[in-house]
């Protein structure tokens, strides 16, 4: 089988990793390859691989809202969140489905955390925060709010009474739910020493996720949890998302016992 993961720049990916154990928890072959692709040159990407013989790929940053326009079919969770993290490249239409936010569901639960026992607050509002956004909310979450950088485009609305959610970046309401939220959740390009929110400002008890995943823990993971908090990064939802996107590749329900030890989670 034949996979691939794209986006740009694509500085490090485990997804190839994660595709070759899934295939081979069944004994399949499997050649998988890291595409830089900018959003310009997805769609000719796509033609590319499906004339190749590709089975189907994985999206990340900054083409999953772009990759909706591509796509003959899609998910509901997709078209409502505006977001396509994953690709089949079927016979009768190219099918897109975002994985982010089921996955996102399945990992709290592994944690032993359900999403109707959570007071969420979102870190930012791509595809990502949208996916997970509206799948928290399907689980029966009882508060998602969303502080963005960027106020909402007027064009577009999350659905499902979101819109209503969102508060202003680094203010007195952002404060106040960053004191109340058992989850937070960073979904923002902020790395390095630019924290998306300081632990001090963070309730005990909290779980801090950050969406961004490296070779080692980021360092706000790293301040978290030297602040006494419960924190991981962006590798666990990485292997559930992978997960239900081989399922979808494979067409049968992949363990996900050999996506986590290939990629060494939980870490």
């Amino acid at each position: 089988m034949r996979l691939a993961v794209l986006g740009d720049p694509l500085a490090y990916t485990r997804s190839p990793d994660l595709h070759r154990a899934g295939c081979a928890a069944f004994g399949i072959a499997c050649e998988s390859q890291a595409l830089r692709t900018p959003s310009a040159g997805l769609e000719a990407r796509l033609r590319e691989l499906a004339d190749a013989g590709y089975r189907g790929c994985n999206l990340t940053h900054p083409l999953k809202e772009h990759a909706l326009e591509c796509v003959a079919r899609a998910s509901l969770a997709a078209e409502r969140s505006r977001s396509v993290n994953t690709i089949v490249f079927a016979e009768d239409g190219w099918y897109g489905d975002t994985t982010d936010g089921a996955g996102f569901v399945e990992l709290l639960r592994e944690l032993g955390r359900e999403a109707l026992h959570e007071r969420v607050l979102l870190l930012g509002a791509g595809g990502a925060a949208r996916s997970l956004a509206l799948a928290l909310h399907w689980a029966g979450c009882p508060q998602v709010r969303v502080s963005s950088r960027t106020k909402p485009d007027p064009r577009y609305h999350w659905g499902e009474g979101l819109d209503e959610r969102f508060l202003g970046w680094r203010s007195g309401e952002e404060a106040d739910a960053l004191r109340t939220a058992s989850l937070v959740i960073n979904c923002t390009p902020l790395a390095g020493e630019e924290f998306p929110a300081q632990p001090r400002t963070l309730a005990p008890g909290v779980l801090a996720v950050d969406l961004t995943y490296g070779e080692t823990l980021t360092p706000w993971v790293q301040a978290c949890r030297a602040s006494g908090l419960q924190a991981i990064d962006g590798l666990g939802l990485l292997v559930h998302q992978a997960r239900r996107s081989l399922s979808l590749w494979l067409g049968r329900e992949v363990p996900v016992e050999p996506l986590a030890a290939a990629v060494g989670w939980p870490r």
